[in-house]
């Protein structure tokens, strides 16, 4: 069986190829707030390398917005032009070591972790206060994050790995983005009586 995997979550993306189980292609690329072009090369790259696929894999966060929607697209769009099965995983399950943490900076006051064993999640993502975040990690476990994360000297700065992501259990159905919060619209406000003008 051959997979192809693509984890575009953070500001350094990877792509990774695997048959039978074992790696047979891998690259890490920069992809600045998702709009970086190098994935692409990189995939193409990857598909000469893999040869006849059986799948497609493809991380779904949590990340940035770009990226994930970008990398989902490209996901969606090689597996339906070779009729291939495509899945999703979450990126938080990207380290290979059995057990660790992950943290994030999820904006307006809150941060997030995860705590995975053996690469499946026994704790999900949750959104906590930095103060609270600390009292929740296991001495000896490793805390992993995508990004610095001030007052949290001890965490690994390090991306989620499309080789790790193409050998863990994937998640049924097409694969959407995984966002921690619901996303932020503002409405337009409008005074009684008010008329919208035409161009």
């Amino acid at each position: 069986m051959t997979v192809l995997c693509i984890e575009c979550s953070s500001q350094l993306g990877s792509v990774a190829v695997l048959h039978g189980g074992e790696l047979i292609h891998t690259a890490e690329f920069e992809s600045p707030r998702g709009r970086g072009s190098h994935l692409f090369a990189h995939l193409k790259s990857a598909l000469q390398h893999a040869g006849p696929l059986d799948a497609v894999v493809v991380g779904t966060g949590p990340g940035g917005y770009n990226g994930l929607r970008v990398s989902i697209s490209a996901a969606w769009g090689i597996a339906r032009a070779r009729n291939v099965r495509l899945a999703g995983v979450s990126s938080l399950l990207g380290y290979e070591v059995p057990d660790y943490f992950v943290a994030g900076d999820a904006r307006a006051g809150q941060w997030f972790l995860a705590h995975v064993q053996q690469g499946t999640f026994l704790s999900p993502p949750q959104l906590h206060s930095p103060e609270d975040l600390r009292k929740l990690f296991q001495p000896g476990e490793p805390v992993f994050s995508t990004g610095k994360l001030v007052g949290f000297p001890e965490a690994i700065v390090r991306p989620p790995s499309a080789a790790v992501l193409a050998r863990r259990d994937v998640l049924p159905g097409h694969p959407a983005p995984f966002y921690l919060k619901p996303p932020h619209i503002t409405k337009p406000v409008f005074s009684p009586g008010h008329r919208i003008k035409n161009p």
